[in-house]
Parts: structure tokens; C-alpha cells; sequence
């Protein structure tokens, strides 16, 4: 345990104060995090979600873009979408016939978020993801997910773990700014025995310590939400020479 002597006042406060200035320097890459989750990657993993989770949002897309009212609307007059995409040397991927597959295509219905790493593996789940999403319209998706707000997204999954790191680092922060108070009304500084502050490392060591290991936890969530808003903004995250 650290007492006696200014110097060991000044380490202590040093400590002290470099917890705190780290948990702020964390805090605004957190803030910026939450703010830019919810980008056109962000909601392209949203529709990849409901496809691999949601059996009757893939009725719904069928539905909604065979309708001659809300198919391929082109700038000056409305187009029948072609569900057949030509991929060069004679291969032709049909994104309807996909998405009427049975659970040997679709082995996810009703998971979570994290089923998407496993259901965008699939090549042509990911092909066809890309292609609808160019074409679905907007509203719908977002209609749909507002009218059943037990489907998964990948936007709230993003958002949850970025809101628990900034909880933990505004608890750090203000945990660090109150050791601090605390420590500078105490007489630890002018008490050169020592034992003012030996008094106080009795309690403040074991929440220092504390405060160390909040900030070690919110690093490690900042981290996985951090790349899982990576993962958003690349659309080829999942090929296997990636993994």
C-alpha cells in the first residue's frame, strides 16, 4: 500500500487522475460510435437479418416486389423487377428462388443477431441480399421491423453494446472525477507523516481498482462494438479468405 511523503500523495493523485483522463478521451469515440449506427451498411445488415431470421419478411419481399406498384420503380416510369441476376460465364442467380428455399437454405428463422455471421456465410443468402436491398424499398423494411418489434436487428444489437461501454465509461468518469475530490479535500497533502493518506488508500485503493477494471470492460465492449460496425460498412466481411 502506498503512504507516507508527498511523493507518494502525488502518485496516488497521478494515478487517479490518468484513469480519468483516459475514460474521457474513450468516451467521445463511444458517442461518435452511437451516432453514425444507423448508415445504409447498418440498415443492409438489418435486411440480411430479418431474410435469415424472419420466414414471413421473405414472403413479404416477394410480395412486395412482384406488386406492379412498388417493384423496380426507374427514374421516369415504373419496371417489373427481374429476379434473375446474370453473374458472367452462364451463371444465372435467382434471388426469388432463394428466397422461397426451404430450411436447408434458411436454418436460422427465428434466431438472433449474431446468426447473421453464420446465415451471410452462405453465398447465395449474401448475392441476394445484395441485390433486394438495391431495390426493396426503405419504408417497407422499416414498416415491417416497427410492426413486429421482436425481430431481431442488427442496428439494436450495435446499439446495445455501445450504450453499455458509454454506461460503464460515465460511471468511470464520474467514479474517477469523486476519487479525485475526495482526494484533494483530504489532508493528505500537507500531512507529511503519511498516515492521512494511508487512511484514505484504504478505501480508495480497492475502488481505484475498481475503476480500473470498468475501464479494462468498457475497452472490451467498445471493441466488439467497434467491429461490429466494421463488419457493417463491408459487404464482403463474410467471405471465407476474410474470416
Amino acid at each position: 500500500m502506498v503512504s507516507g511523503g508527498k511523493a507518494a500523495y502525488e502518485d496516488v493523485e497521478g494515478l487517479t487522475v490518468s484513469l480519468g483522463v483516459i475514460y474521457a478521451l474513450l468516451l467521445p469515440s463511444a458517442m461518435n460510435l452511437q451516432n453514425v449506427g444507423f448508415d445504409d451498411g447498418i440498415q443492409t445488415k438489418n435486411f440480411m437479418l430479418m431474410l435469415c431470421t424472419q420466414p414471413d419478411f421473405r414472403s413479404y419481399v416477394i410480395e412486395t416486389m412482384t406488386d406492379p406498384n412498388t417493384g423496380d420503380v426507374g427514374q421516369y416510369a415504373r419496371e417489373a423487377f427481374d429476379w434473375n441476376v446474370t453473374l458472367g460465364r452462364g451463371m444465372v442467380l435467382n434471388t426469388k428462388t432463394i428466397l422461397e428455399s426451404d430450411s436447408s437454405v434458411w436454418k436460422w428463422d427465428g434466431g438472433h443477431p449474431e446468426d447473421l455471421y453464420h446465415c451471410g456465410e452462405v453465398r447465395e443468402i449474401a448475392a441476394t441480399t445484395r441485390v433486394l436491398h438495391e431495390h426493396f424499398p426503405k419504408s417497407r423494411s422499416d414498416a415491417y421491423a416497427l410492426m413486429n418489434p421482436e425481430v431481431p436487428l442488427w442496428s439494436d444489437h450495435l446499439s446495445a453494446m455501445n450504450s453499455f461501454g458509454m454506461c460503464i465509461l460515465m460511471s468511470g468518469l464520474l467514479g474517477s472525477l469523486m476519487l479525485y475530490i475526495s482526494l484533494s479535500l483530504s489532508s493528505g497533502r500537507e500531512d507529511e507523516s503519511g498516515k492521512t493518506l494511508e487512511r484514505w488508500n484504504s478505501l480508495g485503493f480497492p475502488i481505484l481498482g475498481l475503476n480500473l477494471a470498468f475501464l479494462m470492460a468498457a475497452i472490451i465492449v467498445l471493441l466488439f462494438a467497434n467491429d461490429a460496425y466494421s463488419e457493417s460498412q463491408d459487404p464482403f466481411f463474410l467471405r471465407s479468405s476474410r474470416m
